[in-house]
């Protein structure tokens, strides 16, 4: 398999600057307790999509879009004068031990994945969460709705899940509605190792600052003792390519999560570096058990044209030592990096003059983690040699040092395109620093998938490796740019290290994630620890069969829509949604598994009229 790679390693240059930031001391409310596969929940799976349009273009992302597509049609023959022949890298490719359908995707495809020591793992999408087995086997489903229906909340969006390795617990957090009045914080930690049972569930303010913003995008890391979540403050009724205010980190103690006490949290906010408030925070993941107190964040200037600047923020203790202080520090990345172009995907029967591109936002680090004293870290990125979408993967050596070490390479050829990647550590000792990535792809020939790539103990890489192919283009929005998601993460077995478990999408028409195991056969990995073994090997599993309704319709006036489900005699027997759709084109679904054979009517109301009455058969 063809890929460029760009790999330089230099001394950084390091500059000490001032911490600027603000703390902001608070305590939530009790939780509530649910259990995730508690019976006596419907679970309607409500889903509403916008798909006539995405954000406006502005001349901070859409017009950069478009001058970077019209550089990159006028660079294309050159590069087909002069692509090189495919050159064979010398580390060991990972090995696919089997791939298997995961959560059925109504919305945007951001995957998420975590796995526990006893092999339950628990994938989130935008609108649903599942458990599977070892196997594949798919355990249990439940949507965001029916898991936080206690909470009587709507609109969730942007689920994060990790797993505890010393607790032995689950952690998942997401949020409610872009409106800074409405906006809310979701948290969620389990009380056992047992997804599929109860779990603390806990409210935050998205809106902590009394002004007119409300947190988007989270991301989220563990240490010893705390949770750290970082979301970024976007400005009411504009797009979060232009209303990006700030980015913001909770640092909460999550033993009080666990436990089921009220949550304690440290709010650090007006994050700066030299004056100017940093963009898009991205925490480093430890990869060990033996996690520390102090906890790492990345930043790229993710919307330059080009730039080598890297900062980095450090939180130096935990929230209960009441001692926790936050550094920073500059430095140099061996490349520049630079504001991406939208991805290229191939055009089919389902879309052959639209969907076309791929959103590939801007150029912050996605995922980030930490392992004896190194820190690796992916973002997405132009690669200017061929004006198109790439993904950089980098290492900082030694990050406690004066002097850290930065490595760098980029990833892209003119028929392939890469976005979104994550990784996780694949070492067994101190001196030993492999790592697995993960991405999505997107090839001229062929359709949006999921790739991956192995960094070997020499720091030498693998051929990148497809674990999934698309069937067909992406075709979800009536204009041109689809979304290709806004992350996929892997993650290892921490009693296996040589195991890991990857949620990423494939182009079907529309969005279907597929879990990966992926297991590392390089010569110089160690035995594996003791561990069931994985059966049937490369098997696909299906999903329980989706029942589900749509209902297409057109929006020329926001106002708050109630979407709900009758029976024949008129008794109402779900109120399915409520919420304010935008402008345009839109789609509402919802499972119809929950109801008793029978007929009955869905509606759509307004305050002062009804919109739609559609009749509905459950079978």
């Amino acid at each position: 398999m063809k890929f460029l790679a760009i790999f330089l390693i230099q001394i950084c240059v390091l500059n000490e600057a001032f911490a600027q930031a603000n703390k902001q001391r608070g305590k939530s409310g009790k939780p509530i307790e649910v259990t995730l596969a508690d019976s006596s929940i419907k679970d309607y799976d409500p889903n509403l999509l916008h798909i006539d349009h995405q954000p406006i273009p502005s001349a901070e992302y859409g017009n950069k879009k478009e001058e970077l597509n019209k550089k990159r049609a006028l660079k294309k023959n050159e590069v087909r004068a002069t692509q090189s022949k495919e050159v064979r890298s010398l580390a060991t490719e990972p090995t696919i031990v089997k791939t298997f359908r995961g959560n059925i995707v109504n919305s945007v495809p951001d995957n998420d994945i975590a796995v526990s020591n006893d092999l339950q793992v628990l994938s989130v999408v935008n609108s649903n969460v599942r458990v599977y087995d070892d196997t594949g086997k798919s355990l249990y489903n439940r949507s965001l709705s029916a898991f936080f229906s206690p909470l009587g909340l709507t609109g969730f969006s942007d689920p994060r899940v990790l797993y505890d390795p010393k607790a032995d617990r689950f952690i998942m957090v997401c949020f409610v509605t872009a409106l800074s009045t409405t906006s809310k914080i979701l948290v969620a930690f389990s009380k056992t190792n047992d997804p599929k049972g109860a779990w603390n569930l806990y409210t935050l303010n998205g809106n902590s600052f009394n002004d007119s913003t409300w947190s988007d995008y989270p991301i989220i890391a563990i240490t010893d003792k705390d949770l750290f979540m970082t979301f970024n403050q976007v400005k009411d009724n504009i797009s979060w390519t232009v209303g990006f205010k700030q980015s913001v980190i909770w640092q909460i103690d999550k033993e009080k999560g666990y436990a089921g006490d009220s949550l304690e949290y440290d709010l650090w906010s007006d994050i700066k570096m030299f004056g100017t408030n940093l963009r898009n925070i991205c925490p480093a993941k430890y990869q060990s058990t033996n996690m520390g107190d102090n906890m790492y964040f990345l930043t790229l200037r993710n919307v330059a044209d080009e730039n080598d600047s890297l900062f980095v923020t450090e939180i130096t203790n935990s929230l209960s030592s009441g001692k926790a202080e936050l550094k920073q520090r500059l430095l140099k990345m061996p490349i520049k990096y630079g504001f991406p172009p939208n991805a290229i995907q191939k055009k089919s029967s389902l879309s052959p003059t639209q969907g076309n591109y791929l959103m590939t936002n801007d150029a912050r680090v996605l995922a980030a983690i930490y392992e004896n004293d190194y820190l690796h870290f992916g973002s997405n990125t132009i690669n200017t040699d061929y004006t198109n979408a790439a993904v950089c993967l980098s290492t900082i050596k030694n990050i406690s040092a004066d002097t850290p070490r930065v490595e760098a390479k980029i990833f892209s050829t003119p028929e392939r395109e890469y976005g979104y990647p994550s990784m996780t550590y694949m070492g067994s000792s101190q001196t030993d620093h492999r790592v697995l990535f993960t991405f999505s792809h997107c090839i001229t020939d062929s359709f949006p998938g999921t790739s991956i790539v192995y960094k070997d103990a020499y720091g030498t890489f693998s051929n990148i490796v497809a674990t999934k192919e698309g069937i067909n283009s992406v075709d979800q929005y009536t204009d041109s740019t689809e979304r290709w998601g806004d992350y996929t993460n892997i993650q290892k077995l921490y009693n296996n290290p040589d195991k890991a478990y990857l949620a990423g999408t494939c182009g079907a028409g529309s969005y279907q994630t597929w879990i990966s195991v992926i297991e590392n056969k390089d010569s110089l990995a160690p035995p594996p620890l003791p561990i069931a073994d994985i059966k049937q090997e490369n098997a696909v599993f299906p999903n329980p069969i989706e029942q589900n309704f749509y209902y297409l319709f057109d929006v020329t006036k926001e106002e708050p829509i109630t979407f709900e489900l009758y029976n024949m005699q008129g008794q109402r027997v779900a109120e399915l949604l409520k919420t304010t759709p935008k402008l345009g084109k839109n789609k509402f679904s919802f499972s119809t598994k929950p109801l008793p054979t029978g007929i009955y009517i869905f509606r759509m109301t307004t305050k002062d009229k009804q919109l739609a009455s559609q009749r509905v058969i459950a079978k």
